[in-house]
């Protein structure tokens, strides 16, 4: 997935900055959408709509993470289009 949202001018971790905001953790398994999640201070969203066209309004992509021994997981993930 890294490669796949390299934009120009957009820097990539270690630069650039991942943050989750707005998702509350209720157990071992939280699902975060594409709107909470920013990077070097861009949500998801945006980096995924770069370059598109026509309605995206259906559009959406949220990942289903896991902890496993105090870290968080990507378990898998769900993309609408």
């Amino acid at each position: 997935m890294r490669n796949a949202w390299a934009k120009p001018g957009v820097k990539l971790p270690p630069e650039g900055k991942v943050a989750v905001t707005g998702v509350v953790e209720e157990g071992d398994t939280v699902t975060v959408p594409d709107s909470a999640i920013t990077l070097d201070g861009r949500t998801l969203r945006e980096l995924e709509l770069i370059g598109s066209s026509g309605d995206t309004g259906s559009f959406s992509l949220s990942l289903e993470v896991k902890k496993h021994e105090n870290a968080w997981y990507v378990g898998s993930w769900d993309i609408n289009i």
